[in-house]
């Protein structure tokens, strides 16, 4: 396990683990964290990290078990321990995407068994698995709301045949059964997926391809060269509306992944600029976001439940993955741009002019 400080690099040595230490910045003033710990080592692809609820595992993906698939396994937290398989799926299929039941007693997955994905959901201490979705389709990332009351995750069933062509979907924390299925909560042509409960349960939030139906005939338009961004949509269903857009320093982004705070304030996500990809953090009240890292090889980021880490993978080569986390996080939006204020002041002035009364 090895500790770093982001902005000068410098490596800590196990005799300093106790020293006061400086908090460094990471990134812009914006995102801090005290520590960045690299929680797995080996030469496999360890992706996929979720955290439990009483902090102490680690549920991730990993190809370790060789034969071409891959298996979650469990460890502790701090990286040091054995390391336990919890899935035991056939060698011919894949497994991964962990997410944890809020009680922590079980872990939800997806399967290739059946040679399709299926959410299924496991005992923390092994077990046979459970199937919870049984449609025809495709059926993807699952995770619990809050409460534990239901689960929601991304599905193909309507159209099961296209490529693009998923959506959000709720289910009960019991899973589907023939006289109560999953309940479809978005209807979007841009294929939605990974999708993050608020903390509140009001709210979904998910990526999806920027769609537009006047311009699928184009380059510009056609869904298999649009980017994905962040979007959230009610959790009852509604109206789906994007939470972000545009371009970084004259580059399109692309953002994936997201995983909303426990504590509702923040939606982290994984952002692509160019060739590098970093975790971005989306301030949930405002809207505007920031990196966290700035390696340009960080991908899937997840909360602690207390809000207070981001576990997230790296990136250091063609099949290899490492799970680190960010801990004690200082996170602050930045403020509102020069553009922003004008627009804002400008916005002011007209609805001051408008409700003051002219004289006869």
């Amino acid at each position: 396990m090895e500790h770093r400080f982001f902005g000068n690099k410098v490596w800590l040595i196990r005799a300093l683990a106790g020293a006061a230490l400086a908090l460094f910045t990471l990134a812009p003033a914006h995102a801090r964290a005290t520590t960045f710990t690299q929680v797995t080592t080996d030469t496999t692809r360890d992706t996929d990290p979720a955290p439990s609820p009483d902090g102490k595992w680690i549920a991730f993906t990993s190809d370790r078990c060789g034969h071409g698939a891959t298996q979650v396994y469990i460890m502790p937290a701090e990286g040091t321990g054995e390391v336990r398989q919890i899935s035991h799926e056939p060698d011919s299929v894949r497994a991964g995407t962990p997410s944890w039941a809020p009680d922590g007693k079980s872990i939800l997955f997806v399967s290739t068994r059946g040679k399709r994905y299926n959410v299924y959901s496991v005992p923390f201490e092994g077990g046979t698995p459970r199937q919870l979705t049984h449609a025809p389709g495709s059926h993807r990332f699952a995770s619990y709301s809050a409460d534990g009351r239901q689960i929601v995750f991304y599905s193909n069933r309507v159209r099961p045949g296209d490529l693009y062509g998923f959506n959000i979907y709720v289910m009960d924390s019991s899973g589907e059964r023939e006289d109560e299925m999953a309940k479809q909560v978005t209807d979007s042509r841009g294929s939605p997926g990974h999708p993050t409960w608020s903390a509140d349960r009001k709210w979904i939030a998910f990526v999806a391809k920027e769609f537009d139906s006047t311009r699928q005939q184009t380059m510009e338009g056609n869904i298999l060269f649009t980017k994905y961004h962040l979007y959230k949509v009610p959790s009852r269903g509604g109206k789906e509306i994007q939470l972000t857009r545009g371009m970084v320093d004259g580059q399109a982004v692309e953002d994936t992944w997201p995983s909303w705070s426990p504590d509702g304030k923040w939606i982290a996500f994984g952002r692509q600029v160019g060739g590098k990809r970093d975790v971005w953090i989306l301030d949930a009240a405002t809207g505007k976001a920031f990196p966290l890292t700035t390696t340009g090889k960080c991908i899937k980021p997840t909360w602690s439940f207390d809000s207070k880490s981001i576990y997230y993978s790296s990136v250091t080569g063609d099949r290899n993955e490492d799970v680190w986390v960010a801990r004690d996080l200082t996170l602050k939006a930045p403020p509102p741009s020069r553009s922003e204020t004008a627009k804002k002041r400008a916005r002011s002035r007209s609805a001051t002019h408008r409700a003051t009364p002219t004289k006869k």
